[in-house]
């Protein structure tokens, strides 16, 4: 059994729907919901907000390997008339406003990648993938809280008192959620790192005169480096709008569904003189702290078929280019390889394997997010100057900055391809290939052979799982 390209084709189907139930409608929610429904299984989703709270604000970047999921989907069309394509990245110093130079995307490099590096609004995005679950057949519930999760039978409890049962729980709902806390045993709220991301909208009308227009043109995205300080900004809304992400001292708690409550000019006030009056026009920024969370060396319980996903599986920092695709991959996975599902006794191996095929990759991926904070935000020192000369010596031969961090550019690609040009639903093809088909074979000969499922798989790619037992499935939703 072969699957489709990723490229083109409609996506394989299961030949056993079971039901999944997703707890979080965020982004991470929404994508998994529409890429299980577009294997066939059947799929509800419960989100404790109301759908207007949960579409959220503020901009998104989404790189290559994001992209590309969107457009396996059939959304490219939609993704275009809602986000802008960027090629380029500009930097500067934000106490001086010292221009420390440009860096240009090479669009053949880009397009060995098969996506597009594009910006827009998380509500957009959310809308998007909400009409797209919908319409592919996903059920939707608003203002559904989740109060209690027994993974045991596979049941939710929701605050009205209804109890929900599904075949399969998906932990959707982010690093403070319920799911996160019922996997690990106790609630995991990470370290501090003295850092927050504060977000936040300008109106475009404000902004032209402080950008360089032919910049403001490509969809250009700023970065300012400063001392235990650094801004990121780029247009939406077709340029109508820009959406800034600044990081700076944490002095207070707060995440995502917070409140808008920050005053941006409160916040900003080393920020160089001719991007000062640009603070007072911005919306009330969402303060949202940086924490550093351990990795986790389960995403499954123990207990039964409740597999995390997102953020409630891999908190990233807040605002980073791929906090947002780890969560799409993590879907577009989860669905390729429970499209190969076709008895329930492979639900448990099936979870185990999409955990070992997202581990290795989001660890590697969001240490690097954390570092690219870090070297935003510098402290004024030794390793902040040799930053900032090197890209002054870049600019001054008119290469891209980038370039002169990195070492050479054939490094500097290797960087690109290994995360821009990552296929996440290739490699769940190619586990099947390797492993999964391998293993189904093992088990079927075995079989004819014992008359019995065997105790243990003969071929058993899950180091984590010694043995399997499944109850029989629950109603569907």
């Amino acid at each position: 059994m072969s699957a489709e390209s990723t490229k083109s084709g409609p996506p394989l189907k299961t030949s056993h729907p079971i039901t999944f139930l997703i707890i979080g409608g965020g982004i991470a929610g929404l994508s998994t919901a529409l890429a299980l429904r577009r294997v066939g299984h059947y799929v509800l989703v419960l989100e404790r907000k109301s759908r207007d709270v949960a579409r959220g604000h503020g901009g998104v970047r989404l790189p290559p390997n994001l992209t590309k999921i969107l457009f396996h989907w059939g959304l490219k069309p939609a993704l275009m008339q809602r986000a802008l394509v960027t090629h380029t990245m500009l930097f500067m110093r934000y106490e001086s406003g010292e221009d420390l130079g440009e860096h240009v995307w090479d669009k053949g490099m880009l397009k060995e990648t098969r996506g597009i590096y594009m910006l827009c609004t998380h509500d957009d995005l959310y809308g998007l993938l909400y009409e797209a679950a919908v319409s592919s057949g996903a059920q939707i519930r608003y203002d559904a809280n989740v109060v209690s999760i027994n993974s045991e039978e596979r049941e939710v409890t929701l605050q009205s008192g209804e109890k929900i049962n599904a075949d399969v729980l998906v932990g959707a709902d982010g690093e403070f959620g319920l799911s996160r806390s019922t996997v690990i045993g106790q609630d995991g709220f990470g370290t501090p790192t003295g850092l927050a991301m504060y977000d936040t909208i300008i109106s475009s009308e404000h902004v032209t005169k402080h950008a360089n227009a032919s910049t403001w043109k490509d969809h250009g995205i700023f970065t300012a480096f400063g001392s235990g300080r650094a801004i990121v900004a780029y247009p939406v809304h077709g340029t109508d709008d820009l959406a800034m992400q600044f990081y700076g001292p944490d002095d207070n708690e707060g995440q995502y569904g917070d409140e808008p409550s920050v005053d941006m000019p409160e916040v900003t006030a080393q920020l160089c003189d001719h991007f000062q009056p640009l603070m007072k026009l911005a919306r009330k920024a969402v303060r949202v702290s940086i924490r550093d969370h351990s990795d986790l060396d389960e995403w499954i319980s123990d207990d039964g078929p409740l597999v995390l996903i997102g953020e409630a599986a891999h908190p990233f920092p807040p605002g980073t280019i791929q906090a947002t695709a780890m969560a799409v991959e993590d879907g577009a996975v989860l669905a390729r390889v429970f499209s190969h599902l076709s008895e329930d006794r492979q639900i448990d191996s099936f979870l185990y394997a999409f955990q070992e095929l997202r581990q290795p990759r989001t660890r590697s991926v969001r240490a690097g997010e954390f570092g690219n904070i870090f070297f935003m935000t510098l402290e004024d020192g030794e390793d902040a100057r040799q930053r900032d000369d090197s890209m002054r010596a870049m600019a001054a031969k008119g290469t891209n900055v980038l370039e002169g961090l990195g070492g050479d550019v054939s490094r500097l690609w290797d960087e690109i391809r290994t995360i821009f040009g990552y296929d996440c639903e290739d490699e769940a093809d190619d586990w099947w290939v390797q492993w999964g088909m391998l293993r189904e074979r093992a088990l079927e000969r075995n079989n004819v052979d014992a008359g019995q499922m065997p105790a243990t798989p003969l071929l058993d790619f899950s180091s984590l799982m010694s043995s399997v037992q499944v109850t029989e499935t629950a109603q569907e939703e």
